[in-house]
């Protein structure tokens, strides 16, 4: 453990309640080109995420103004704005006037290998279950201890692993929601009770929609994972996956039709690099 140093001021640590309970939202960006091409999804989700949460909202076009500029000097990677509730005496209870804090910065794209979209990855299924909280589902608050007790539990090549509930229904990956596809429906899991409502999940999920896939929000168990003929991953950096095995299940996959035709559909306008 890295020791604190004595003559620095860490009263900014201590009061922030973004660390010390978590209480804040953030998002995360794919910058491409010095643009973010989901930015208004993502301040649409930030800003309805802030009202659930009771937070002031932060204004718009601001946050826009900034995280654009920074977007613009970088270029290309990954752009990450925290909102957290900001400073407040020590308790649970939230300040009376909250000042929220704004953190807005960019870093290095990760490594995305190309095989990634052309022949798929490995996911495994993991042993820590994510919580039940209809207060919180589909938010992405600064809460994230279960995704990071998850990824630890990755082996080998394993590119991502799913989260199931207390109730043994698959929920999502520790960093991407998941969908099915079986006899030319998409589903996806529900999440009134648990995960996060991706961006590019509700993309992924409107464009099925556009291009005459029928697509569901349902429960999702492991024998439903077994039944499926594709299984896809998404989030906002990578766009879409497809998953050619799931080493627990013995389920093994080449990449299919459907997520084909959304990784095509979804770059069209957006990133090409997220097409196969």
């Amino acid at each position: 453990m890295k020791p604190v140093d004595p003559g620095r001021d860490t009263r900014i640590l201590m009061d922030e309640r973004g660390l010390t309970y978590g209480d804040g939202l953030f998002e995360t960006m794919r910058a491409e080109g010095g643009r973010l091409p989901l930015l208004e999804r993502h301040l649409d989700r930030l800003l309805a995420d802030c009202h659930r949460l009771h937070m002031p909202i932060p204004d718009r076009e601001r946050l826009a103004a900034q995280s654009t500029s920074i977007a613009a000097a970088a270029g290309g990677g990954v752009v990450k704005i925290i909102v957290t509730r900001g400073a407040g005496a020590r308790g649970y209870r939230p300040p009376q006037d909250p000042e929220p804090r704004v953190m807005i910065e960019a870093f290095p794209l990760p490594e995305i290998p190309r095989e990634n979209y052309t022949d798929g990855v490995s996911i495994q299924i993991c042993s820590t279950r994510i919580g039940r909280s209809s207060a919180t589902a589909g938010i992405k608050h600064l809460g994230r201890l279960e995704q990071v007790l998850a990824s630890s539990e990755l082996q080998g090549d394993c590119a991502e692993g799913l989260m199931l509930d207390e109730h043994g229904h698959v929920i999502e990956g520790t960093r991407c929601n998941l969908l099915l596809a079986r006899d030319g429906v998409l589903s996806t899991p529900r999440l009134e009770m648990s995960g996060v409502a991706g961006v590019m999940r509700s993309l992924v999920l409107e464009t099925a929609e556009a291009i005459g896939v029928e697509v569901r929000e349902e429960p999702v168990m492991l024998g439903d994972l077994e039944r499926a003929d594709e299984v896809l991953l998404t989030n906002a950096v990578i766009g879409v996956w497809p998953v050619n095995r799931i080493d627990s299940l013995r389920w093994r996959r080449s990449p299919g039709a459907i997520g084909r035709r959304l990784m095509v559909a979804v770059a069209a306008d957006r990133v090409p690099a997220w097409a196969p």
